[in-house]
């Protein structure tokens, strides 16, 4: 349920700040794909009895092919992308749960250990990722336009 609620948004957040740094448009649609893939990929790797932690290096190549394919940058430049998204999502996932530890009064074990809980501390996190990926997309859509009236000019 948790994978559901909150991990395939978190995928497609992903996937929507990423195409918002490469691309001067960024299209929901465009990031449902990939997100969907991603969101998958990461599902079956957490059903293995693997180290901790290990789903993170799956997600960051797994998301650097996705940006290779579906946005059509290189290989290089879909690096740096997947490095900078998966960065920004794993500080904005440990503030928002270091600060429900302290308001809450509970371990992360003890938050996790509740599923509806977890949901709920876990979904801030998705709304920050689309926040930012339309705040970088409003942002180069002005620079765009000051190109545009530079250019003219």
């Amino acid at each position: 349920m948790q994978w559901l609620i909150q991990g395939i948004p978190e995928c497609i957040a992903v996937f929507v700040l990423g195409l918002a740094l490469v691309e001067k448009k960024v299209l929901l649609r465009k990031a449902l794909i990939p997100g969907l893939i991603q969101a998958i990929i990461l599902f079956v790797i957490r059903q293995f009895p693997l180290p901790t932690g290990l789903h993170i290096l799956v997600g960051f190549f797994s998301a650097s092919f996705l940006f290779l394919y579906f946005a059509g940058i290189t290989y290089s430049r879909a690096l740096v992308v997947s490095l900078f998204v998966q960065t920004t999502l794993g500080l904005s996932e440990y503030i928002i749960f270091s600060a429900a530890v302290c308001v809450l009064k509970l371990s992360i074990e003890a938050i996790l250990s509740r599923p509806l809980l977890a949901i709920l501390i876990g979904l801030p996190h998705v709304f920050i990722l689309f926040f930012l990926s339309f705040l970088v997309a409003h942002l180069r859509q002005d620079e765009k336009s000051r190109d545009d009236l530079q250019a003219q000019g």
